[in-house]
């Protein structure tokens, strides 16, 4: 694939992410106004039916009341999942036009970890290379544990970890701890507790998966990572990788 070819595919890419994230709101509004719609209808049809002020209307009032209270306390919930959602959205574009401008393979894989962690509470990023996944760089974690000590990490693909399964399946894996036998020898360098949930999406370039970005929520709920922001993050790096290598012969010349 040419370069420009792999400019348009990760453009087409972005942009269809990032709509369907925005369709996904402008649905969810659409479907609050429609039933505050219907609760007002509804309300007052009951008023135009009674016809007079009795002791029915005033219940009937009362009901709606209660109605739209809970309904206001929905909203306001799902209001902050709106918002959480849009602000994931801006983060991703300002994710990917930094990715888009990074100049080496390091720079880039760089950005993406840093730019994941604002998606999980820990990241992680192993290399994949000569049948192990070997750490790289990690954000998030507890006390002086950072990039030297996951640099410690290397591990076989063929051991039963999640690293493992996602490097040679070359797809995405999210669970619990204790799902593979050996994924302690992992999270366990990360703090005391076993998060609820662990991630990892492979990156892949050439058809070949050639890292692995872990994830978990350390010590807070499972829903604390984002594996969409996260996957879509890895995919235009793994895209801006191939990019970088596709125009390198043509700098050489």
């Amino acid at each position: 694939m040419s370069s420009g070819d792999l400019e348009k595919s990760l453009r087409d890419d972005i942009e269809n992410y990032v709509q369907s994230r925005l369709g996904g709101l402008q649905e969810e509004v659409a479907r609050l106004q429609s039933q505050l719609n219907e609760a007002f209808t509804r309300l007052q049809e009951r008023v135009e039916a009674t016809g007079q002020t009795d002791p029915s209307i005033t219940v009937a009032i009362a009901e709606h009341l209660r109605y739209a209270r809970n309904e206001g306390v929905e909203t306001a919930a799902e209001g902050s999942a709106r918002a959480r959602a849009s602000s994931d959205v801006a983060i991703i574009k300002a994710a990917v036009d930094d990715l888009g401008v990074q100049r080496t393979q390091a720079d880039i894989l760089d950005t993406l970890v840093n730019r994941a962690a604002s998606f999980a509470p820990r990241v992680a990023f192993f290399v994949v290379k000569n049948e192990r996944a070997t750490g790289w760089r990690a954000r998030g974690l507890e006390g002086t544990v950072g990039d030297d000590s996951v640099r410690e990490i290397s591990l076989p693909l063929a051991a039963d970890t999640l690293l493992g399964k996602v490097a040679q399946a070359r797809s995405t894996w999210s669970g619990t701890p204790g799902t593979h036998a050996e994924d302690n020898s992992i999270y366990g360098r990360f703090g005391d507790e076993p998060p609820q949930r662990i991630v990892a999406v492979p990156l892949v370039a050439r058809d070949k998966s050639v890292a692995v970005l872990y994830a978990d929520s350390a010590g807070l709920d499972a829903d604390a990572v984002n594996l969409e922001a996260i996957e879509a993050l890895v995919r235009v790096a793994g895209m801006a990788v191939e990019l970088l290598a596709a125009k390198r012969p043509s700098a050489a010349e």
